[in-house]
């Protein structure tokens, strides 16, 4: 059994295993997962699916994966530890949501660090944040830039997330809230930066503050970019806004740039909606002849109901263009679309890759010695990407930004998935 049988053969599962499509009505903000866990124990929280929605995750040991409808979080000492969600639509806030997670079976600090305060300020201006000064617990602030305090209430300017840790003098029970202070609008003064207005695909280009004495610097861009230097690389679309800083008198100047893709990576020499008619189709009878479990002749252990459902999962958490209500149906309707289209054809092509490094990472569809996963760190030589993983990258914000090639991007997976023995090529 050759490896590249084996590969496709996971896709196979999943495309037939499911029937029911995801819906994409935009629905209030809520978190949903578990309220109780253990130390060191993973858990999964999740928020609203809207296709439109863009997600930026707060709280303790999220890791780096915070952009997901779904986060995956670990924590390390028992407390009660709050969780902040914040939803945009097109880079502008439209709702934020919190929930309280307690771990090692804590339950107290509740009501005692619930932090007062604007969500906004207007550049140039500061916020006070404040705990209840009860005189029972003791107070330590961390933020942006190594802030900390001890204090009760704070002052503070710089946008960012401030964290407040409470501990019960008595019972010495801890809880953590989460605040997140954003900046609107934009001050008047010598806030200026330089560098270009446009980003050809899979390219970066450098973009600088203006010099000076006694000054910080802070960006913040798409995709959680930040950066404290004069100059920085950018390497994808989207609004890069910068925040000065004077050391000395404290005052902040903030403006932005914003970065698109150059003309000639918006255009395609095939039309996106235009309908084709190749899916390379496997039922789910041949996957199960194939590799079912049972079969003599071999260990053909194939993937268990469990594993479907956690690589489907795992695609949904891994891409910030698949927010789907339900993960199995989901990943079967990218990867069994109707009407297919050249945008679908890419969005099915990136489903598979998807599933296949999320086997790889589950350590999950063994075949003997050989296995469906594959590794993102895999190098590939390609203009727009130099691994499997920056493919991904450059993949899920072109579908994103619903503009680019379309065909070239579908060639460059195409030959990803069956370079690697994913499938056979879909044209």
């Amino acid at each position: 059994m050759t490896r590249h049988a084996l590969r496709h053969w996971l896709l196979i599962a999943v495309a037939g295993l499911l029937t029911a499509s995801p819906s994409f009505a935009e629905a209030p903000c809520t978190i949903s997962g578990p309220a109780d866990v253990g130390i060191n124990e993973s858990f999964t929280l999740c928020g609203p699916t809207s296709r439109d929605y863009m997600y930026a995750w707060y709280g303790p040991g999220l890791g780096s994966q915070r952009e997901g409808r779904c986060v995956t979080a670990r924590i390390t000492e028992a407390g009660t530890y709050e969780f902040l969600l914040v939803l945009k639509i097109n880079d502008a806030e439209v709702s934020r949501c919190k929930k309280v997670v307690n771990a090692g079976g804590s339950t107290g600090g509740n009501g005692a660090c619930t932090i007062s305060g604007p969500e906004s300020i207007p550049a140039g201006s500061s916020a006070r944040l404040c705990a209840p000064n009860d005189g029972l617990h003791t107070y330590r602030w961390t933020g942006p830039n190594g802030y900390s305090a001890t204090s009760a209430c704070i002052t503070v300017e710089v946008e960012g997330t401030y964290y407040l840790t409470t501990r019960n003098r008595i019972t010495q029970s801890t809880r953590q809230c989460t605040h997140h202070l954003a900046i609107t609008g934009q001050s008047n003064g010598n806030c200026e930066i330089t560098g270009p207005t446009t980003i050809s695909e899979g390219t970066s280009v450098q973009l600088c503050a203006p010099s000076g004495r006694g000054i910080s610097y802070r960006w913040t861009g798409p995709n959680g970019f930040t950066g404290s230097t004069r100059c920085i690389t950018a390497d994808e679309p989207g609004t890069y806004t910068l925040r000065l800083r004077d050391q000395a008198s404290g005052r902040t100047e903030t403006c932005s740039q914003l970065l698109t893709l150059a003309d000639d990576d918006t255009g395609d020499d095939q039309d996106p909606e235009e309908i084709v008619w190749d899916n390379c189709p496997r039922t789910l009878q041949f996957w199960r002849r194939a590799i079912g479990s049972g079969q003599p002749g071999g260990d053909r252990s194939g993937l268990s109901q469990a594993d479907l459902r956690a690589i489907a999962q795992r695609v949904d958490e891994r891409s910030t263009y698949f927010n789907w209500s339900n993960d199995l149906d989901g990943l079967r309707q990218a990867l069994n679309p109707v009407g297919l289209t050249r945008r679908k054809q890419v969005v099915r092509q990136f489903a598979a890759l998807l599933a296949n490094v999320a086997a790889g990472e589950l350590n999950v569809g063994y075949q003997g010695r050989e296995s469906i996963g594959l590794d993102p760190d895999t190098r590939i030589d390609l203009r727009m990407a130099a691994t499997i993983r920056d493919l991904i990258v450059v993949t899920d914000r072109t579908l994103r930004a619903n503009r680019g090639n379309y065909a070239r991007l579908n060639a460059a997976l195409t030959a990803i998935n069956n370079g690697q023995g994913i499938g056979p090529v879909c044209e």
